[in-house]
């Protein structure tokens, strides 16, 4: 069997990454001095999640110096890690620690690309949270997209159906600027979801998808529109959506012909990079060494 290494030099993608989670523990409290007690844990699903949050990294990112740190410290663990290509998520609500100022939060972002060019293909994702403020996503988003700065977009948050109409003029926007669409469906969510979620949406990729694996018609239409699932296996396992690695659905989408990733989602939380999951899974006998270099080259 591979060792861990292995997968750590192997060229791969990150297209599941929240870059002001993106970093591992140690890294983010020699940085925050404010430790979060019992962690990391297993979670009681996404309202532990963000109840950790609210009480402990949410008010610890206060400045625009913040972001950045945050950001810098989750690219330069993903390099560690040897991620190649990096679609790492960037919060549309950090514009107000940019006091609103777009050009300089455009300008922010565009220094990382450039700064880690020689060593990672950042290729930024602009994050939309289901919850933020409406008005302020309708009045900074168009902006954004057309800067040409964000090759993808995600949404995020609450994996129901209700409210989805109010972002569908983002994606159709998206769309008409060549920009990769993805939505987060399914980790919680049943198979059903995710084809409507991909309809709706036109999607060209799923951040999660598990729920998928419960409906081969499901898994089929997601196969045949090559449809890519960003399967995060160690946050599935953390927050409960499956009881074990072993039991998690990955072989049966990889076999369905879905295209898969493997990707950290928030490594503070999960602490286990791309290469030690693809790792884990091997050595758990979920998927075959074959399988894992399937995973390694899909998004590449």
């Amino acid at each position: 069997m591979k060792d861990l290494q292995y997968y750590i030099a192997q060229p791969k993608i990150d297209a599941h990454n929240h870059l002001n989670l993106g970093m591992h523990y140690h890294s983010y409290l020699s940085w925050s001095g404010v430790p979060i007690p019992n962690f990391p844990r297993k979670m009681a699903g996404l309202d532990d999640m963000h109840d950790i949050i609210s009480r402990y990294t949410r008010p610890r990112c206060k400045t625009e110096d913040d972001v950045i740190s945050l950001i810098d410290m989750s690219v330069r663990d993903a390099i560690n890690d040897g991620v190649s290509v990096l679609e790492g998520s960037i919060d549309i609500g950090f514009l107000v620690h940019f006091h609103e100022n777009i050009d300089r939060f455009l300008e922010m972002i565009a220094n990382f690309v450039s700064k880690y060019q020689n060593q990672i293909d950042m290729r930024p994702e602009l994050g939309f949270g289901k919850t933020f403020d409406k008005k302020k996503i309708k009045k900074w988003t168009p902006a954004l997209l057309k800067s040409g700065i964000f090759k993808s977009i995600d949404l995020y948050g609450p994996e129901i159906e209700e409210g989805i109409e109010d972002f569908d003029w983002i994606f159709k926007d998206a769309g008409k600027l060549g920009i990769k669409k993805k939505a987060h469906v399914g980790e919680f969510s049943d198979a059903r979801s995710i084809r409507r979620f991909v309809e709706f949406f036109d999607l060209d990729e799923v951040q999660h998808g598990i729920g998928a694996a419960q409906d081969e018609s499901v898994l089929s239409f997601l196969a045949e529109r090559k449809i890519q699932c960003n399967v995060c296996p160690q946050s599935n396992v953390i927050l409960g959506a499956v009881e074990s690695l072993e039991a998690h659905p990955i072989k049966k989408m990889l076999d369905a012909g879905v295209p898969v990733t493997v990707g950290t989602d928030d490594l503070l939380f999960f602490d286990h990079t791309v290469s030690r999951q693809i790792f884990n899974l091997v050595e758990t006998k979920t998927i075959t060494e074959a399988d894992a270099e399937t995973l390694l080259k899909t998004g590449l």
